[in-house]
């Protein structure tokens, strides 16, 4: 039996890629959190402070071998549409937030200050 901290991973698909990978999105309301898994490993978050009819989402953040996979962007999205069906507006103080709902005009309309 090998030590698994000894082989080569040069060969495996990134994380993120292929067909064999699960991808899920859990929403941790106590904890103003959603994060997104990939095989049962936590690869990105994005935090939110609530605010009376609005969210101000502060912070997200990807792994580094996950990046380049539309993880973020598919945690973004997540996100705003989970805005949306709680009715909720979204301060995007978060950069990457922002810069996204620029480039994804259909969510423009969640914008609030």
């Amino acid at each position: 039996m090998s030590d698994q901290s000894t082989q080569d991973l040069t060969n495996l698909e990134p994380l993120g890629a292929g067909p064999t990978r699960t991808r899920a999105i859990e929403h941790q309301k106590s904890h103003g959190r959603f994060v997104l898994e990939i095989d049962g490993r936590e690869v990105a978050v994005a935090d939110y402070r609530r605010l009376p009819g609005k969210w101000n989402i502060v912070h997200t953040y990807t792994e580094p071998a996950s990046r380049g996979y539309g993880v973020a962007s598919d945690l973004v999205r997540e996100v705003l549409n989970a805005a949306r069906e709680e009715g909720v507006k979204i301060v995007p103080t978060c950069p990457y937030v922002s810069w996204w709902i620029g480039d994804h005009p259909d969510y423009e309309d969640l914008v609030t200050t």
